[in-house]
């Protein structure tokens, strides 16, 4: 038996909300943070030639943010985009710098939100969602990197996401970033440069740096997100009688 690998790719287009960023400070760019690697590493302006390289720092960096968001879920890892369906179509690419974790849905054209379903119990449910009669979606699977939606969709619907980023839509994006946490980032890739450089103990003292960091961040974080949500997690109740408002 051989496994056929579909060659059509599977596209969906979206488009982020209007960002709001953060104050730029010293670390507006790609170029800055860099910058800011050099002078902590004391070896001069870093180009194609150097060693580190700039792009090996710029390569750092990007890394580094991944590394933030995958050891902090904090406030500013959320990502809000808009996109359509297509009548019929119920199987659409979440957007690439999808990080897993969670996923929110919500129909703007009807005014509702999309419940989000083990991938187990959908598959029970609807082994063939094109099985399904055409309606206005209401339940939703996350599939690897791939979004199925039941009903399938009867006409155009506006959807928004909302979902954990995996840190890498650019290597040049750091708009997202609050100022502090592009620091972080910083001391992450000058880390990784001195242990390029092989000087282990320069390296090892801003790997710790970076870890008390997020320590102290993750701490922060929790504290604001248990204030907003009034101490206390939304009962069944206090859900069920919310979803109804505009339905």
């Amino acid at each position: 038996m051989s496994i056929v690998v579909a060659s059509a790719a599977l596209d969906t287009a979206w488009s982020e909300f209007g960002l709001v960023s953060f104050s730029t400070s010293t670390l507006a760019t790609l170029s800055a943070c860099i910058e800011e690697v050099e002078s902590k590493l004391k070896r001069g302006t870093l180009g194609a030639t150097t060693t580190p390289s700039d792009v090996d720092v710029a390569r750092w960096l990007d890394r580094g943010k991944q590394e933030l968001v995958e050891t902090k879920n904090y406030t500013f890892r959320k990502r809000y985009v808009t996109g359509n369906t297509v009548a019929l179509q119920y199987r659409y690419a979440l957007p690439t710098d999808y990080g897993g974790g969670a996923l929110a849905i919500r129909d703007m054209t009807n005014d509702r939100e999309i419940r989000v379903w083990d991938e187990a119990m959908f598959n029970l449910k609807f082994p063939d969602p094109s099985e399904e009669s055409a309606d206005e979606p209401t339940i939703a699977c996350i599939k690897n990197m791939e979004l199925w939606l039941v009903s399938p969709p009867a006409a155009v619907y506006a959807l928004e996401l909302s979902y954990d980023r995996s840190g890498e839509a650019t290597a040049t994006d750091f708009s997202w970033l609050p100022i502090i946490e592009r620091f972080r980032v910083c001391d992450f890739a000058t880390a990784e440069a001195l242990a390029s450089l092989h000087d282990y103990d320069k390296a090892q003292f801003y790997y710790t740096r970076w870890e008390k960091g997020i320590g102290k961040a993750i701490r922060a974080d929790g504290k604001r997100k248990w204030k907003r949500m009034r101490y206390q997690a939304m009962s069944i109740f206090q859900e069920y009688a919310a979803r109804g408002n505009q339905g």
